[in-house]
């Protein structure tokens, strides 16, 4: 895991992808004002958390939690996943 770190989208994301998922509203609302600067942004950028279908929406940072925590987020991130690429096969 030592290549492990933040990801930064950058401004050719969002011409080359479909969708951008984000984990909360800060992502969202950073993410929302970046594509706006974008000419031909075509991707779609959501919360991971609007395809949980136990409806939690937002996806919290484990980092200062405890093991708990982690599989908390692991277990809502899988959730979301799987019901996001059943909608969009």
């Amino acid at each position: 895991l030592k290549n492990f770190g933040k990801i930064h989208v950058t401004k050719d994301d969002f011409m080359s992808f479909s969708y951008i998922l984000c984990m909360d509203d800060s992502n969202l609302s950073d993410l929302n004002r970046k594509a706006k600067s974008v000419k031909n942004s075509t991707a779609k950028i959501e919360l991971l958390g609007s395809y949980d279908p136990q409806n939690e929406l937002i996806i919290k940072d484990p980092y200062y939690g405890d093991d708990k925590d982690f599989e908390k987020v692991y277990e809502q991130c899988l959730r979301c996943c799987r019901a996001f690429l059943e909608k969009n096969p």
